[in-house]
């Protein structure tokens, strides 16, 4: 009976300490929940105005001079509605300006103009940072401004930018610059989690301008002027209140990435009149924030008339092909602009995985309602869509397993008829130059192209699953477990406690 008391007493006292440690560490992320959400909820204050007013100049009737007065006022009230509910999902603002930025040449050149004008900041986050010469130019432009007293923060990821120069790094520290690598493999105490957590992030903050978008710094982004041109992506530059709210994502890289290194929010630049709505989205999962994840198939379902999705790596997950799938059943218009060649060597597996996924899609989907068309002159490596020429998003997010549950990701919701319009255009040039794919082609029907095409997809699913990472801790099992504990500690806690102070029967 003696033994079999200190036995419970010490599994007691086990499951006190694992049940404190549990208990604080949930506290830390409500803390951390809250202060972020309160940022929100703050931001969200005096905006109701601003925000019914973009969504009347939206639906003027000059913007759908074949839509009648009725259909109009009725899409009013459903895109305030549904912006009111994204509102909980990040910050936003009204006054802002956006300029699309296409192919490496027009971005690039805008950012190193941004870095070279700086007077207070430059921050940078970019998941590829090569060694090439155009990663060379953007070093020496960081470390000019590092020399002239900037506060310069350089966050890359550490398996995108292995080939990034110790030298670089060097330089940049004795300059003052710091330079942050996320979840480096080595040494370990550096580590922040499994191999398969990356930072997937393209931000660029320098004073009161902001970039975001899908482009790393990589020579295969640049065209004729900054590279090989094997890539093609679109960025843009953000002017307003929002570049402060995009600033915010960059801090909570910084704190995902160890928190050795830590900036003060910066303050909300001026209002730019005429402005567009921005809100700023990411996704953190080990903070659980799933912002873009609930944002775009909301959007999706939203669709009355068109969708024109442009992206890369297509193998969506769930909940996100439900949503496409629920999108032309309505009768919407559906335009996909993939890629049709692959950056993979020497098996071009995401292509393989993409062919799969697409042969059910075409399968499922009325033709009619439905255009997929590949981009074969080059990678396409951009990641926006539009909805109904009013509602878009930019950023990096993909539309595979990786982005959704995984990777650290970032993207702007713009509410402007405008800027949609833009990313049509963009949308509707390249898909003139790419080829459409239909159910009836070849690689859809040959026996073993559909077997290695399965063995892809397969490959692809699996290795983006739980088990590979064990980022997604708060399911079910992190439910149960929780409640155990929870019910341990409430229920049985006086047993506990008497057990625990029965010093005799050692």
């Amino acid at each position: 009976v003696l033994f079999e008391r200190v036995a419970c007493r010490r599994r007691c006292t086990s499951w006190l300490v694992m049940s404190w440690d549990v208990r604080n560490a949930a506290r830390r992320k409500l803390d951390s929940w809250l202060t972020w959400y309160g940022g929100c909820v703050a931001s969200s204050k005096g905006h109701g105005d601003d925000l019914q007013a973009c969504v009347d100049s939206a639906f003027a009737a000059e913007n759908f001079p074949a839509k009648d007065k009725d259909t109009l006022e009725q899409r009013k009230q459903k895109w305030v509605a549904l912006l009111h509910r994204f509102q909980k999902y990040g910050h936003y603002s009204t006054g802002n300006r956006v300029t699309v930025l296409e192919g490496g040449d027009a971005g690039f050149a805008r950012m190193l103009a941004a870095i070279r004008a700086s007077q207070t900041r430059v921050w940078c986050e970019s998941y590829i940072f090569d060694s090439s010469p155009v990663g060379e130019t953007f070093y020496r432009a960081l470390l000019d401004s590092a020399r002239r007293g900037l506060d310069v923060v350089l966050l890359v990821d550490f398996i995108g930018s292995f080939s990034f120069p110790s030298e670089w790094i060097r330089e940049l520290r004795r300059a003052g610059a710091d330079v942050v690598f996320f979840n480096p493999v080595l040494p370990s105490s550096c580590c922040v989690g499994p191999l398969s957590f990356r930072d997937h992030r393209k931000i660029m903050v320098c004073d009161d301008v902001g970039f975001c978008g899908g482009m790393n710094i990589h020579e295969d982004v640049g065209e004729e002027i900054f590279g090989t041109s094997k890539f093609y992506d679109v960025h843009v530059l953000l002017e307003g209140p929002s570049v402060a709210d995009l600033a915010e994502v960059f801090r909570d890289s910084l704190a995902e990435a160890g928190g050795q290194v830590f900036r003060e929010p910066i303050s909300s630049p001026a209002r730019i009149e005429p402005g567009v709505y921005v809100q700023i989205l990411q996704s953190n999962v080990r903070r659980r924030r799933r912002t873009l994840q609930k944002v775009i198939p909301r959007a999706i379902d939203a669709a009355d008339e068109s969708v024109c999705l442009t992206t890369a790596y297509f193998f969506p997950p769930g909940f996100l092909r439900r949503a496409l799938l629920r999108a032309p059943a309505r009768g919407v218009q559906l335009s996909l602009l993939l890629s049709g060649s692959s950056d993979f060597y020497p098996l071009p597996g995401d292509l393989l995985a993409q062919t799969y996924f697409l042969r059910r899609f075409l399968r499922d989907t009325p033709e009619d309602k439905v255009k997929v068309h590949l981009y074969e002159e080059r990678h396409m490596h951009a990641k926006h869509m539009t909805v109904d020429g009013v509602f878009s998003t930019i950023g990096s997010f993909n539309f595979d397993l990786y982005s959704a549950r995984r990777n650290l990701e970032v993207g702007m919701a713009v509410f402007d008829p405008a800027f949609a319009k833009s990313l049509q255009v963009l949308h509707t040039k390249r898909s003139a130059e790419s080829r459409r794919t239909v159910f009836g082609d070849w690689e859809y029907h040959q026996p073993m192209v559909r077997a290695a095409c399965a063995v892809a997809y397969g490959l692809v699913r699996l290795s983006g699953r739980n088990v590979f990472d064990g980022l997604d801790c708060f399911q079910r099992k992190w439910l149960v477990r929780k409640a155990a504990l929870t019910f341990l500690l409430e229920e049985q806690s006086a047993q506990f406690i008497a057990t625990s102070m029965m010093w005799g029967l050692e």
